[in-house]
């Protein structure tokens, strides 16, 4: 299996930060689910658009989304200071 990247936009879980609090499920059902832990996972990366996602991982109240620009490989979500 190849990690084909489609759109802007990859985002990543850090599971030892979600505390499930389900709003990445509720902005972009088609890319995050609540697994039998109630942790975010990751169903699809096409699931919904790249804005979508971005505001999914905003409205992370731990900061547990991460995305990362496809092209320049940055990190755009949460923005570190360089």
């Amino acid at each position: 299996m190849t990690d084909k990247k489609i759109g802007k936009y990859t985002v990543k879980i850090i599971r030892e930060k979600c505390i499930g609090a389900a709003s990445c499920t509720a902005i972009a059902p088609g890319v995050f689910e609540l697994d039998e832990e109630q942790i975010a996972r990751i169903i699809s990366q096409q699931g919904n658009d790249d804005e979508t996602k971005l505001l999914a991982a905003q409205s992370c109240p731990t900061a547990a989304v991460i995305v990362v620009d496809n092209e320049s490989g940055d990190q755009v979500w949460p923005i570190i200071s360089k």
